[in-house]
């Protein structure tokens, strides 16, 4: 007769979320001894910010708006808390800053601030922000202010996703911030929307473009995040000359939870900051 003893317990512990919003130390062996055994982590990096414009109502009497920057990549990393280190750190990027705004200089604007990349232990997972839209570069010229390129996941320099949205200026019809692809665990952020321009007395010189989406699927919506379409001024006779925002990811597949880190935004407001999700078992 053989015997068999099972040594440990059968119960399992349940499942652990926690979301990061601002940089923090993560420690594997307070949960090992809880019995948890594996972490999946999922990163996403900050939106970019939009580039600066005209803004001015004397002197040029013209309203030209910046791009607007690319929305945050997607990286998805699961394995072993015990094949960590002791300390990881959790870095959260943050959104762009907003380029700067000139009554009526193009060369006094500046590009948007770029988005912070997301990371979790170093490189075990790590995320890039979108790039900055561009700044507005002349009053009448060609390459107004195009959209800035979306981050990507496995990165952490910005950039590396779709295209930002282009807009050649007059008489030439712009196009919108590239979407963002998601295969696997690697998510890309959607492009940014090129800026437009107007008169303040409404005459339009050509409309803003829509940005792209971010990590996006047709087969797999799970973190899919939608793009924004041009928007309308009303100091510019309300036509549709702010550029749209980016998408950059959602992490519902660990939160269950259907709300958006990483976009990017074509008004004055800088982007919208990513987020790090760790989600322990013990298995």
């Amino acid at each position: 007769m053989v015997r068999i003893e099972l040594a440990g317990s059968l119960i399992r512990p349940k499942p652990l979320v926690f979301r990061y919003t601002a940089n923090d130390t993560f420690y594997p062996g307070n949960y090992t001894s809880l019995d948890y055994t594996h972490y999946d982590v999922i990163c996403i990096g900050g939106g970019g910010g939009p580039g600066g414009g005209i803004t001015g109502t004397t002197g040029t009497l013209i309203s030209i708006h910046g791009g607007a920057g690319g929305g945050g990549g997607y990286h998805r990393v699961h394995g072993l808390l015990s094949a960590l280190g002791s300390a990881c750190a959790v870095v959260v990027g943050q959104g762009g800053a907003v380029g700067t705004q000139h009554a009526s200089n193009p060369a006094a604007t500046t590009d948007g601030g770029d988005g912070g990349a997301s990371t979790f232990a170093g490189t075990v997972c790590q995320a890039s922000g979108g790039k900055g839209g561009k700044r507005v570069q002349s009053i009448s010229g060609a390459a107004i202010a195009d959209g800035g390129e979306g981050g990507v996941g496995n990165r952490n320099i910005a950039g590396g996703g779709a295209v930002g949205g282009v807009n050649p200026g007059p008489g030439v019809t712009g196009t919108p911030g590239g979407d963002g692809t998601f295969f696997g665990d690697v998510g890309k952020g959607g492009g940014g929307g090129a800026g437009g321009s107007a008169d303040y007395n409404g005459t339009l010189h050509f409309l803003g473009t829509a940005g792209g989406r971010g990590s996006y699927n047709p087969s797999n919506l799970s973190v899919y995040a939608p793009g924004d379409l041009p928007d309308a001024d009303s100091q510019a006779g309300n036509q549709k000359i702010w550029p749209g925002g980016a998408g950059g990811a959602k992490t519902s597949p660990l939160t269950g939870l259907p709300t958006l880190y990483g976009g990017s935004q074509g008004i004055f407001a800088a982007g919208f900051a990513g987020v790090v999700i760790i989600r322990l078992t013990g298995e």
